[in-house]
């Protein structure tokens, strides 16, 4: 299927098109346990956002769950394309829906949550929009790389940010203002279960207390990312990952492609030995991720709130591991950096 994916999105999040669905919504093939009259209530919205995550190097051939849950009940946009593959730039382009021309973050220092972005474009984001039309908003996971935590971002009524660049261990968080240390211990530190742990807590409590108010959240995970450290009992998944030998890997140097690509010369096998390490490493953080959204989505049929709820499952770009003679990274103008995971499942979308 294909689509616009940066259209879809902000057409998603947009209160516009949100009013317009919340008043002819039409019953599901697929219940939760609770029913509700929903005439008059508009559909909730969760984001999932994963870090540094490909579609080139088939990193979603081994989630299982999360290709179950989306590709049955939603659709899948195969043609997905960020503007720009680092991370600030990229999320600050999926917050406001500018171009990075227009929000002026261009690379993950310059601009990344600076005064000057905070002042002009961060009062502009989606969560601002939404909130101001009565959505309960929650952010939870990675925000910006050099965020701070020395504020709320606005538009967020519960805020659980992460400070500065992915860690799954030894990180800090900014729990509506207030900075919680974290360690080493993976029942109560690993990052990918705090804040899946932290996003369910919020939406059941909020359903409980404000029944007929819509949810937007927001979780964004450190996986794929470095240092991608897995959860134990997925330390020893994938031992044999190739993957990420594709028909461009090690295919070095290349004339005629930009000057980069002309400089750079086939990897060493210490370097080749590097990325399947790699490949490795970065499959067995997204099992714990994989694991998040099949709980998510128990905890919607639990709710009631299946039927009524958009969510929408992508990254902020893709990477490369050897392709072309680049050990690894993100930020080339090529497919295997610019391609990412769009999947959107809600009311009204057709499976496909």
């Amino acid at each position: 299927m294909k689509r616009s994916p940066l259209i879809l999105l902000l057409a998603v999040l947009s209160a516009e098109l949100i009013e317009v669905l919340g008043s002819s919504l039409k019953p599901q093939r697929f219940k939760g346990r609770v029913q509700r009259d929903r005439r008059n209530i508009r559909p909730n919205i969760i984001l999932i956002i994963t870090d540094d995550q490909d579609v080139e190097l088939g990193s979603l051939q081994v989630m299982n769950k999360t290709r179950r849950l989306m590709e049955q009940g939603g659709a899948h946009f195969t043609n997905a394309f960020v503007t720009t593959p680092m991370c600030c730039p990229s999320r600050s382009s999926m917050l406001t829906g500018k171009y990075v021309h227009n929000h002026n973050t261009y690379t993950n220092n310059e601009n990344c949550s600076s005064p000057s972005w905070q002042a002009m474009h961060e009062t502009r984001t989606f969560a601002v929009y939404l909130n101001n039309t009565g959505y309960r908003t929650a952010f939870f996971g990675k925000y910006l790389n050099e965020y701070n935590g020395s504020y709320i971002p606005p538009g967020w009524r519960e805020w659980v940010g992460l400070i500065k660049n992915s860690r799954f261990y030894n990180y800090t968080l900014s729990r509506n203002g207030f900075k919680e240390k974290h360690g080493f211990d993976y029942s109560k530190d690993y990052f990918t279960d705090v804040i899946t742990n932290d996003s369910i807590n919020y939406f059941r409590i909020s359903k409980k207390i404000y029944p007929h108010r819509p949810v937007l959240m927001v979780i964004s995970h450190a996986a794929p990312h470095g240092p991608e450290d897995s959860a134990p009992q997925f330390s020893e998944l994938f031992p044999n990952a190739s993957q990420h030998i594709t028909p461009s890997y090690n295919y070095a140097p290349n004339m005629d492609k930009h000057w980069i690509m002309q400089f750079t010369g086939a990897m060493r096998p210490i370097h080749m030995e590097f990325t399947n390490i790699l490949q490795r490493k970065r499959l067995q953080t997204l099992m714990s991720v994989d694991d998040s959204v099949d709980r998510m989505f128990q905890m919607l049929a639990e709710t009631g709130e299946l039927d009524n709820t958009y969510v929408i499952y992508t990254a902020d770009h893709g990477y490369h591991i050897g392709q072309f003679g680049l050990v690894k990274g993100k930020s080339m103008p090529y497919d295997f950096d610019i391609r990412v995971p769009f999947f959107v499942r809600g009311p009204n979308v057709e499976p496909g």
